[in-house]
């Protein structure tokens, strides 16, 4: 029976869940897993670009309720790529209570690991506004006011609180201050390692 166990797991897909505060470098890292691990790669803010992009007006302009509808929807693609048997990177900043209705489907349906970046908070904060500064359209697609509080005041604003999923699933928390520690490689050597062993 155990053998039969580990065979119906081993055949689940893998979601590599990707998250951590804004700012924390989760979108380079997942797309380096998703490279290594030859599996796509699912960006919630990617999926939000898409959505402001059919409307052509700015982020702002939307329905207040623009952030819920991308939410759902970029759960309903990862539960459809996940129920195909496609092993997934999926990338999102949610904090804990929004990973939390959605984590017993993913379970479910694959065989989760979450990795979460860690960053300090003042990093963390020069990031998100040196990536507004480099790239002004951003604030039409994510209507993300740092940079105009910055150009106005010259403060660089704090980052929001972050509560970071904690579930009862494989957990990798890499420090991306600098070089990713653990690295690229040994992340992707530890989730392959497990992989193996359910096959067993």
């Amino acid at each position: 029976m155990l053998s039969v166990l580990k065979m119906a797991d081993a055949q689940k897909p893998k979601c590599i869940i990707v998250t951590g505060r804004t700012g924390a470098g989760k979108t380079t890292l997942a797309r380096k897993l998703g490279e290594r691990l030859w599996m796509p790669v699912i960006s919630r803010d990617e999926i939000k670009e898409g959505y402001v992009n059919t409307f052509g007006v700015k982020h702002d302009e939307l329905p207040p309720d623009t952030n819920r509808v991308v939410t759902e929807l970029f759960f309903e693609v990862v539960n459809q790529y996940l129920a195909g048997q496609v092993s997934v990177v999926i990338e999102a900043a949610f904090q804990h209570q929004v990973w939390e209705p959605r984590m017993e489907k993913i379970v479910e349906l694959a065989s989760p690991w979450i990795v979460l970046c860690s960053v300090d908070d003042a990093v963390a904060a020069r990031r998100h506004l040196e990536r507004g500064l480099e790239n002004p359209e951003r604030e039409f697609y994510h209507g993300d006011r740092r940079v105009a509080h910055y150009r106005e005041t010259g403060e660089v604003l704090s980052p929001a609180s972050y509560e970071a999923p904690k579930f009862n699933v494989p957990t990798i928390e890499v420090a991306t201050d600098r070089d990713y520690v653990p690295s690229v490689e040994e992340i992707v050597k530890q989730i392959n390692e497990a992989a193996t062993s359910t096959r067993v």
